[in-house]
């Protein structure tokens, strides 16, 4: 079976112009950062949040599977200042299990990255691992999709996926091309996975395709307390849900943001 994460996350140039993130969540962990000082970032992808962590003063470890995003996200701290290169590193690493052997205040795991893992064990081995580098009063937070049933509810057609979506994104500043990306989604309720197929297809400036590559994406949806009781089995207790990054409540269909501490 294919890696989830691998089979998307192929160049990470395309990532960066497809993929911005939730809004808001880079200023909320960067104030996280400046107050715990020091920071492990899961799943680094870019160095998106880690990069803007690092230049807020932190010093920040990114931890990142797949090779080609991981050079991205090298490449763009070669061109920061030398102090901030200094509290910044980018380690190859999985998310399931990784020794680092060092304890963090402050643990990250943004932008639905735990929803990567789709089985039990995989999830139970990435939360234990962050328990074993959590310092005593330190925090771990993560930042899950809160599944919304009128959207899921018009995807599951059995055998089927759902409409394809048509969005242009702006063009490429390296190479002046047009980014054509075709979307479409299919479910499994029963393992409560989501699949996506994206196409991105490239248009040179006299209009003719110059490639096109398909690529899949696929994540795990999460009910409030069926997270609340994984968090719990595998040793931390909750201090807060929140359901956006700006202090909103919790709420259907949002964000699920959790910061967790040791139990």
């Amino acid at each position: 079976m294919p890696d989830p994460a691998h089979d998307f996350y192929l160049t990470g140039q395309d990532y960066d112009l497809i993929s911005k993130g939730v809004p808001g969540d880079v200023d909320y962990f960067v104030r996280l950062a400046k107050k715990a000082k020091r920071v492990l970032e899961l799943a680094s992808g870019t160095g998106r949040v880690s990069l803007s962590m690092a230049k807020a003063g932190a010093g920040v470890t990114g931890l990142e599977l797949v090779p080609a995003m991981l050079e991205c996200a090298r490449e763009k701290a070669q061109s920061l200042d030398a102090s901030i290169q200094k509290r910044l590193s980018f380690v190859k690493g999985d998310m399931r299990r990784f020794k680092l052997g060092e304890k963090f205040p402050l643990i990250l795991i943004p932008f639905r990255a735990f929803q990567h893992l789709l089985e039990v064990k995989d999830q139970r081995n990435c939360l234990n691992s962050c328990r074993d580098h959590l310092a005593p009063q330190g925090r771990l937070v993560i930042d899950l999709f809160d599944p919304n049933l009128r959207i899921l509810s018009s995807h599951m057609q059995p055998g089927l996926p759902g409409p394809v979506i048509k969005t242009v994104v702006e063009s490429d500043p390296k190479c002046g091309q047009k980014i054509v990306v075709w979307t479409s989604r299919s479910l499994s309720p029963e393992r409560q996975v989501m699949r996506e197929e994206w196409v991105l297809e490239r248009f040179g400036p006299d209009g003719n395709s110059v490639s096109r590559r398909l690529h899949q994406l696929t994540l795990r949806w999460f009910y409030r307390y069926e997270a609340q009781h994984l968090f719990e089995l595998c040793g931390f207790k909750v201090v807060s849900l929140e359901g956006g990054f700006a202090g909103q409540p919790f709420a259907h269909g949002g964000e699920q943001l959790w910061t967790l501490a040791r139990a």
